[in-house]
């Protein structure tokens, strides 16, 4: 009999259904729609990236794809990202932060992230095979003390809504004894208006939700996070919604062969933790292809249960871990004025 799958709970006692860990702020305010610039004597200026990820668990690896989606035009495509042990993550949201007055190299929080994560986790002289939900605790502390430096300098007004994120980083992973697990976390911020146009931002510790494995008796299929943030009554469907629908556009893909259609009606049937990680790489990579422009930035990467992490459509920005006790670096500042 396989054994039954309990939810990670040991960061806060189980009647929370949200865990606050995490905080996450970059150092200088946004240039997009959703962020309001009052200074005159600093222009401040920020790269968003934007789009959805899809994941799927299945029986022997769990699926990580994004592509990207561009409501801004100097929006960057999210990327998969190899983090320490058996996990991916991928950054959405304010990831690069730059100030084109300064000579100063722009901030890139998701080149800096598998860095930040393995810094965290490589403190404790545990083995990948070792880690623990603590892990996740010191990965939020490392990420709260980078943003708290960042964010001293953050004194303008940011318009964001009540309830929206400026930062949503999802993780996935696999952990021995327990099996795969997806987590979302959403980083907000507060702001105190002191007088003429002068604000102090406020770090709020972020929501945190684990979206996989499901709770029982819901069906275990396609996990997908949007930023911004979706709306599935008006934004466009999910792959799962299309795959329900019968969407013409997957009919071929999704019967191109026995063991590939065998695998997608795990899916659909809410049982993917049975179907073939081989044939889930190839329907994803071919359906988000399909129903997404083709410059849309695909990276797709999995997590096998026994390899662990093996990439199978690199960023095209891709940035090679950094060697053990070095300093994270960052690409040459692109020019983001207003035009």
């Amino acid at each position: 009999m396989a054994a039954k799958i309990h939810r990670r709970s040991c960061l806060l006692p189980p009647v929370f259904k949200v865990l606050f860990v995490f905080i996450f702020l970059p150092p200088w305010i946004p240039s997009s729609a959703v962020f309001a610039q009052e200074s005159a004597s600093t222009e401040l200026a920020v790269n968003l990236a934007e789009g959805r990820v899809v994941i799927c668990a299945a029986k022997d690896g769990i699926v990580v794809a994004t592509v990207a989606s561009h409501s801004e035009a100097d929006s960057r495509p999210p990327k998969v990202a190899a983090l320490r042990g058996m996990r991916a993550g991928v950054m959405l949201g304010a990831v690069e932060w730059v100030q084109p007055e300064s000579q100063d190299e722009p901030v890139r929080l998701d080149n800096e992230f598998a860095h930040i994560v393995a810094a965290a986790v490589n403190t404790s002289g545990r083995t990948d095979s070792a880690e623990g939900a603590s892990d996740i605790e010191e990965i939020g502390v490392a990420l709260l003390e980078r943003v708290r430096v960042l964010a001293g300098a953050l004194h303008n007004k940011v318009n964001l809504g009540e309830d929206e994120p400026l930062i949503r980083v999802v993780l996935a992973g696999y952990m021995e004894q327990y099996g795969p697990e997806v987590w979302i976390l959403d980083y907000r911020i507060r702001q105190d208006n002191l007088g003429n146009g002068y604000f102090r931002t406020r770090v709020l510790r972020p929501t945190y939700n684990q979206l996989y494995p499901p709770e029982k008796g819901q069906p275990h299929t396609l996990v997908e996070v949007r930023y911004p943030p979706e709306n599935r009554a008006k934004d466009e469907p999910e792959l799962l919604d299309l795959l329900r629908q019968n969407d013409t556009r997957l009919a071929t893909i999704r019967t191109a062969t026995p063991i590939l259609a065998k695998s997608v009606a795990f899916i659909v049937e809410g049982q993917s933790q049975k179907s073939d990680v081989a044939s889930d790489i190839n329907f994803l990579k071919a359906s988000l292809a399909a129903v997404t422009p083709a410059d849309d930035n695909l990276t797709m990467a999995y997590i096998d249960f026994e390899k662990g992490f093996q990439w199978v459509v690199q960023p095209r920005e891709h940035v090679a871990p950094p060697p053990e006790g070095a300093k994270p670096e960052e690409p040459e500042a692109p020019s983001l004025r207003r035009k």
